[in-house]
């Protein structure tokens, strides 16, 4: 890749935020672009999710952009954040725009939940009917209780357990060591929704189990807000004279059993082959053991371990030790999610793991580190590496 990520705008973080997601995606697209040091003039490209209830030509109309050349969708949401870059940087590359604007807005608790089950199931005439052509919650699951992505993440940490022979306390003591260190790392981040709420071991135990193993803690907090990002040439960046984050590598991948949750694989206690991990590496002029920094999509906790090992990070079967020893936290050998990740900041589908990672490598976070690289994944459905420039 030949771009960089040169603007980082959002709203707050909020359980209700009061205004549509038009009034949102705007106020987080102006502030992007002020912190670019352009103009809404300079817009030529949108890139955004299917899933966003905010047109393009919403956008455009609502922000008076005189010209746009390219525009471009992509699926499932969240599970693309990386690859929504990578289309973004693609148009660019080609020479299809200049300047191309990412952007989410949702009220993803004041509005939409998207993580009920009844938005996937539904009783007709006394039957069950699905709503979704693919999972979570497909016709081959859903009747039988299957309905969202954190039960899905549920039999990932069976599986997990299974093969690595983790009894239910060592379960506990890695997935709890993932939510108290992310907790704190929210806890130094005022953007976080839950920045005031400080959260023990002990606390974490004595959560409600929602889908075993994973407790209360394990899962991502439904949110209300819009983020968006700017993203140019290189070589423009360089113009600009802005905290320019480099675009080392990104792209995006369906496997087998996978449309897009892992449902009907093989093997679930891994969620991407090791080929994903080296080839986007190779492409990055890089290996897993330059990563300085890694921003894991935690929709529940559980995806961060399986990431972790299934891009090199750490060997397979050395979660437990990894994590239980703090090698995630301050002062660890691989800090991760130190926004507080979806589990604490905020479930942003995507948009807050990717600004954290550039503001890591900017100078600019609030639980700054020593960083020139950064990995962003989804379990490699799409991935990202992020140079300093």
């Amino acid at each position: 890749m030949k771009t960089s990520i040169v603007g980082l705008g959002q709203t707050e973080f909020s359980k209700n935020s009061g205004r549509s997601e038009l009034k949102l995606a705007t106020e987080a697209i102006l502030a992007a672009l002020e912190d670019a040091g352009l103009e809404v003039d300079d817009i030529d490209g949108l890139v955004r999710y299917t899933w966003d209830h905010t047109s393009e030509a919403t956008i455009v109309n609502a922000l008076g952009i005189k010209a746009l050349k390219y525009y471009g969708e992509t699926e499932f949401g969240g599970v693309n954040c990386c690859g929504a870059v990578a289309q973004a940087s693609a148009a660019i590359e080609a020479g299809l725009a200049s300047c191309v604007v990412f952007y989410r807005a949702l009220n993803a608790r004041s509005g939409v939940r998207f993580g009920r089950g009844e938005r996937v199931l539904e009783e007709v005439d006394g039957g069950l009917v699905t709503r979704q052509p693919e999972p979570p919650g497909d016709i081959y699951s859903a009747p039988f209780g299957l309905l969202v992505p954190g039960q899905h993440h549920a039999l990932y940490a069976q599986a997990y357990a299974g093969h690595y022979g983790l009894d239910t306390e060592a379960m506990t003591e890695m997935l709890g060591a993932i939510a108290v260190t992310q907790r704190g790392y929210a806890n130094g981040n005022p953007r976080a929704l839950l920045h005031d709420r400080t959260l023990s071991m002990e606390e974490y135990r004595a959560g409600r189990v929602i889908s075993t193993p994973l407790r209360i803690y394990d899962y991502c907090l439904e949110t209300d807000g819009a983020m968006a990002m700017v993203i140019v040439s290189r070589e423009r960046a360089r113009s600009l004279g802005a905290k320019a984050v480099d675009v080392l590598a990104a792209g995006q991948h369906i496997f087998p059993g996978s449309v897009p949750m892992y449902l009907y694989a093989a093997d679930t206690h891994s969620l991407a082959p090791e080929a994903v991990g080296r080839e986007l590496f190779g492409k990055a002029g890089l290996s897993a053991s330059d990563i300085d920094l890694a921003m894991i999509y935690d929709a529940t906790s559980m995806m961060v371990p399986i990431a972790l090992e299934d891009f090199g990070l750490i060997g397979r079967g050395e979660a437990h030790d990894f994590f239980t020893s703090g090698g995630h936290g301050p002062g660890g050998t691989l800090p991760v999610n130190t926004h507080g990740g979806l589990l604490s900041e905020g479930y942003f589908h995507g948009l807050n793991t990717i600004a954290e990672g550039v503001r890591q490598l900017r100078g600019e976070s609030h639980n700054q580190v020593s960083a020139e690289t950064a990995l962003v994944t989804l379990r490699g459905a799409s991935s990202m590496v992020l140079g300093r420039a």
